[in-house]
């Protein structure tokens, strides 16, 4: 009779060791099959999350870390550069998940004469300069004639012109302004409009009140007249669940103005410079150049969504310490990717512990199992059964028993852990909700680029399946754990003599 052959009348006829094996296997299984299917299940739906955002993202600080150390140390951290090169970012955007790249320098100036616009249903407080007299515009610098906030729809040109090439390679005073801006201001294109560069004296200055921004407080001034070129409707608008951020970041967004980067820039380094020639005593400013203090914002556009998870870890390398990838949903979904990391991470325990049980268990229970069955083996040995052969009948037994608990573990483990595991999900949400600290704001907020994931989505979105992947994993996981825990005691078999065995 074939090894095989006496492996299935062994199977049947230590009927009661067969089942408790199988049940053993099947427990275990259900455990193993459970965590394996809720990892996968938070792996897709973390992807399925990721596929749904606009593939558009920024490299910034990580308030929330920065935030985080601060607290945790009463320092700020040495030598932080809050802006990253320019040719830094060009390498960033060099990434083979980068579509396009775009660099907006960011600035501003202020004026007497003209009129911010009021949204309808805003107050003037909530979009007030606090300036006295003057109010604030920003400047939006571009380098492209296809800049990524019209061809990603946040703003369409309705009369006039975008910026030639020419216009954005010099310094040139031209700009695009709202619809409602210029409405407000009679203005068309054409017209032209003085703004003014100004650097306050603080020096001596405790507290500032409206009352401070008066000429006799103005260390140095400069005026630019600007010509409008173009104007501009918004398409998109700013909600990001902060009703007076909101109202604020769309009055901002109408009152700003779209000028070329070189304009921008020139800006900037001149306020830089006014700056550090009234405190040239300043430690933190020493060795600073007007140009290191040029602010701007980079958007990246990537081919696919599905590819920010990789393009924030090549980044991560290349930034310094508290710059991160921001995505359209970073704002919302922070206690979001927590909890499912907090998932992710109990399952992986409940896995390694199952196997490492499993091992152990089932090790002893074969041991125990061979030792009862001495005789019969030495029976084999002593006929001239080989060794190899005998060991391979045990694990033929043990392996068919255990392809069938694991079989029937698969579907039970999977059909069990949906339910615990979107309840614990639940709870995870729940927990880091309450737990949420201070909101931070973004540049993709600001630009209206926000998609707020709920936690409704996310439980909507998640689901424990058996696909082919969960399949091949579970299976590798349950028979290798089996082999494994069928080696150890198989070697009892190798050391035993037949002869002392029937004496």
């Amino acid at each position: 009779m074939s090894f095989i052959n006496r492996a299935f009348v062994s199977i049947f006829r230590n009927f009661g060791k067969t089942i408790l094996l199988l049940l053993i296997v099947f427990a275990l299984g259900c455990v193993i099959s459970g965590a394996i299917a809720v990892s996968q299940a938070v792996r897709n739906t973390d992807a399925n999350i990721s596929a749904a955002l606009p593939p558009i993202v920024t490299v910034d600080i990580d308030n929330q870390e920065l935030d985080d150390y601060v607290n945790r140390t009463g320092d700020w951290p040495a030598d932080l550069d809050m802006n990253l090169s320019h040719d830094l970012l060009s390498q960033i955007g060099e990434l083979p998940y980068v579509e396009r790249f775009d660099y907006s320098i960011q600035s501003s100036l202020i004026s007497n004469q003209v009129e911010v616009y009021i949204p309808e249903g805003v107050s003037p407080e909530e979009v007030s300069s606090h300036m006295g007299s003057y109010e604030h515009f920003r400047l939006r610098g571009m380098q492209s004639t296809d800049p990524i906030d019209i061809s990603e729809g946040i703003i369409e040109i309705a009369q006039g012109r975008m910026f030639t090439e020419a216009e954005l390679a010099n310094f040139t005073t031209v700009a695009i302004v709202s619809e409602n801006f210029a409405r407000a201001n009679n203005l068309g294109i054409g017209s032209t409009l003085t703004l003014e560069s100004v650097e306050w004296d603080w020096r001596g200055i405790s507290e500032v009140d409206e009352n401070f921004y008066t000429e006799e407080n103005i260390f140095a001034s400069r005026s630019y007249d600007i010509e409008i070129v173009g104007i501009f409707t918004r398409l998109l608008e700013i909600d990001t669940g902060d009703s007076w951020m909101d109202n604020w970041a769309n009055a901002e967004v109408e009152n700003t103005f779209y000028v070329p980067n070189t304009f921008a820039r020139e800006v900037s380094i001149w306020q830089n410079e006014q700056h550090l020639e009234m405190n040239p005593d300043d430690e933190w400013l020493e060795g600073v150049e007007p140009e290191d203090m040029v602010w701007a914002q980079n958007i990246f556009v990537l081919y696919d969504s599905g590819d920010i998870p990789a393009f924030r870890e090549a980044v991560d390398v290349m930034t310094p310490d508290f710059f991160t990838v921001i995505d359209a949903a970073s704002q919302s979904s922070g206690d979001i990717t927590a909890a499912m990391d907090t998932l992710s991470q109990q399952t992986n325990i409940i896995v390694v512990g199952a196997a490492i049980a499993a091992v152990l268990i089932l090790s002893l229970l074969i041991t125990l199992f061979i030792r009862e069955r001495k005789r019969e083996i030495g029976v084999y040995l002593a006929l001239g059964e080989r060794k190899g052969v005998v060991v391979l009948q045990v694990m033929t037994e043990v392996l068919i028993v255990a392809l069938v608990a694991i079989a029937l573990s698969l579907f039970a483990g999977n059909l069990i852990a949906g339910g615990i595991s979107e309840s614990m999900l639940r709870d995870n949400l729940a927990a880091q909700s309450a737990d949420q600290g201070m909101s931070f704001g973004n540049a993709l907020d600001m630009m209206g680029l926000t998609a707020d994931v709920s936690t409704e989505e996310v439980l909507a979105s998640y689901n424990v399946s058996l696909d082919a992947t969960t399949i091949l994993i579970f299976l590798a996981v349950g028979v290798g754990t089996v082999v494994v825990a069928t080696i150890i005691p198989l070697l009892y078999i190798l050391r035993l003599n037949p002869r002392k065995i029937m004496m």
